[in-house]
């Protein structure tokens, strides 16, 4: 067996350049039947051949790069490259091309050198981030016959004659994507890598010498503009077939057609997207490819820091609710009204430039007959209350002449929460019926009727809330959401101490410096019968108040009212009872409070003219003369008596009692004296 070298092509006896020489090896080799080996060949009839039939596996050490596919060859390898590689070992890109640097406008532009019939293949590596811009464009010396643009970010193609082609794949995501044009006899097609995006059918356009492939953008600018702009981004690897073409060849051998360039660089940089300090609130630019992105300060979003989230800075009072609006925020609370002393007045700020076709708003409250909103800007007006217990709505706006009145179809004075909208039904038209919207019951009450917007309330027109200038209606007492017209809030907390000013543009301001009383309750708490031991329920719309019956007190009546607190039994002990009290009174008093003496000597039993002294036991007898005993009944001294019923004398101690004269005498013993 003989191996031969290197393939160098030999001259042979014309000296004519024969084909390369056989790479490889032979065996078995017969001329005339007679075998021919390196041992029986004369010296010099052989060059690079050796015997036996050693091989070398050149891939083995992986030398292509980039994905490249390594084919091994007996003396070498070659590299299949990947595109947009190439090189021996796939080291190399070919240099893509930048479109649109710091916005420049540009092109290149290949005149065709041969012609190419009616089936090419045109292909190129696109990366962009913008929606539209040309990418390429053949042109002879009457048409431009096939053009391929970004629209919306999607490959759109025309050609004359045929209808716009626009594909569903989005190819402005900043990724590098390979994209073919397909040019067949009676149709086009387009692919990105071997997905065939779709097709026109197109009549057949054949590639002469002389046509020009334009690509990135066309010499006349407005010709540009037409076809999607001037393209912004970077091109890679155009191939003609598979000819290369190159815009920047390393040299004229390199380029198979010279290209013109037109405010094209090497490379594939970026723009420089933060040089312009694009974010905002201070957030912190990061440069990427064609863009950039920003780190946010806290409270703040969007791709350029521009949204505040302002109600992550607490902005409300407290016992208010942000919320977000654009570029700002509204504080949100339900408000109680007590009559025309707590009406609150609105205006605009000036800078309210959006249509005015709606107001929303809830409610509650139990009067029949009150105002809720009144605006006047003659000869328009607005008029929002509750008449006869139903909502009732008066606008006249516009050019109409005509007053539009609505009344709801339920009552609405229950004090129960009820949501309101009042809407115009075309609101678009300069001039529209409304109709009226209760908790979102059907059927909604439309008016016949025709009349403008709410735009008048635009133009520095006074918006009372809770009261107006109606003198037959009295101002609210109840609750009231933050209203809503045309979706600007009307909110209560204006002129709050240390209130954070608003930021956004179009506001209704609260002129009244009055503060509003805020905290109303969704439900009527009554209901809960919070109220005990009988008491009754008030509901105050902010909160409820218990009129407790006798002996209970507390904010639910929990309390049993302690009645002996004061003391009340003068002589006795005092035992608490519901709404009551028991005196036990001390000996000798009696009464409720104990507070009457008890008179012991009212029917005593003291004789012989003794005295009844009453006492908290009872009574005694302090006898009269020679008596003693508990009632005096028994004689301390031996005594006569004389005289007549009428006049006696009693004479003690054995006196002698005689009557001398008609005078009655005591004649005493010997040792004792006196009268008696």
């Amino acid at each position: 067996m003989a191996s031969c070298g290197n393939g160098v092509a030999l001259l042979n006896f014309y000296n004519i350049p024969s084909t390369p020489s056989f790479v490889g090896c032979l065996q078995d080799i017969k001329i005339d039947w007679n075998h021919i080996t390196l041992e029986n060949i004369s010296s010099g009839s052989s060059l690079n051949v050796k015997a036996g039939c050693v091989r070398k596996d050149w891939c083995e050490s992986q030398p292509c790069q980039s994905r490249g596919r390594c084919i091994n060859l007996w003396l070498n390898y070659q590299c299949d490259c990947h595109r947009p590689y190439k090189g021996p070992n796939c080291l190399r890109e070919y240099v893509a091309g930048r479109f649109g640097q710091d916005d420049s406008t540009g092109y290149v532009v290949f005149t065709l050198d041969e012609s190419y019939g009616d089936t090419i293949s045109l292909s190129m590596f696109v990366r962009t981030l913008q929606p539209s811009g040309l990418l390429l464009a053949l042109e002879n010396s009457t048409y431009q016959y096939i053009r391929v643009w970004l629209e919306h970010g999607r490959l759109a193609m025309l050609t004359p004659n045929s209808p716009k082609l626009v594909v569903k794949f989005v190819l402005n995501d900043g990724n590098v994507h390979l994209i073919s044009l397909k040019i067949k006899p009676n149709k086009i097609e387009l692919y990105q890598s071997s997905q065939n995006l779709g097709f026109i059918s197109a009549s057949t356009w054949k590639i002469q010498k002389g046509d020009v492939i334009y690509i990135g953008g066309l010499p006349d600018k407005q010709d540009t503009e037409l076809n999607g702009g001037f393209f912004k981004g970077c091109i890679q690897d155009v191939r003609l077939n598979n000819q290369n073409l190159e815009f920047f060849p390393n040299s004229t051998n390199d380029a198979s057609l010279n290209p013109v360039l037109v405010n094209v660089t090497q490379g594939c940089p970026g723009d420089n997207s933060c040089k312009s300090n694009p974010c905002h609130n201070g957030g912190v630019c990061h440069s990427l490819w064609d863009d950039f992105s920003c780190s946010c300060p806290a409270h703040t979003s969007g791709k350029a820091c521009e949204e505040v989230q302002w109600c992550g800075f607490s902005p409300c009072p407290r016992g208010a609710q942000c919320q977000p609006v654009l570029q700002g925020f509204e504080c949100i609370a339900n408000a109680v009204f007590h009559g025309q002393s707590s009406q609150t007045l609105f205006r605009s700020n000036g800078n309210i430039t959006r249509e005015l076709t709606n107001i929303t708003f809830g409610f509650r409250t139990r009067d029949a007959n009150v105002i809720i909103l009144h605006a006047e800007k003659e000869p328009e007006f607005l008029n929002i209350s509750i008449q006869d217990s139903r909502l009732f709505f008066q606008l006249q706006s516009g050019n109409s002449f005509y007053m539009l009145s609505l009344t709801s179809l339920q009552s609405v004075n229950d004090g129960t929460w009820h949501e309101v909208t009042l809407s115009m039904t075309d609101p678009l038209s300069q001039t529209s019926r409304w109709q009226m919207e209760v908790d979102n019951q059907t059927p909604f009450v439309t008016s016949t009727i025709a009349t403008g917007s709410l735009n008048f309330l635009k133009d520095n027109t006074d918006i009372y809330v809770g009261d107006g200038a109606i003198d037959n209606i009295k101002g609210l007492q109840g609750c009231l959401s933050t209203i809503e017209i045309g979706g600007i809030y009307l909110s209560y907390f204006e002129n709050v101490h240390g209130f954070t000013n608003k930021p956004q543009e179009e506001q209704f301001l609260k002129i009244s410096t009055n503060s509003v009383v805020t905290g109303c309750l969704q439900l009527n708490v009554c209901n809960s019968n919070p109220c005990l031991h009988g008491g009754n329920c008030e509901d105050i719309y902010s909160s409820y108040h218990c009129s407790c019956p006798l002996g209970w007190s507390g904010k639910h009546c929990e309390l049993n009212i302690d009645e002996c607190f004061s003391n009340p039994c003068i002589h006795g002990n005092c035992s608490d009872r519901v709404a009551a009290y028991h005196c036990t009174c001390e000996p000798g008093y009696t009464g409720v409070n104990c507070e009457v003496d008890i008179d012991n000597c009212q029917s005593h039993q003291c004789a012989n003219g003794a005295t009844c002294i009453s006492d908290t036991n009872g009574y005694s007898c302090l006898c009269f003369g020679n008596f003693t005993g508990k009632f005096c009944r028994q004689s301390r001294l031996p005594s006569t008596v004389c005289g007549n019923e009428k006049t006696n004398l009693t004479c003690y101690n054995g006196g002698n009692c005689t009557e001398f004269q008609a005078e009655l005498k005591c004649m005493c013993r010997p040792g004792f004296t006196g009268e008696r």
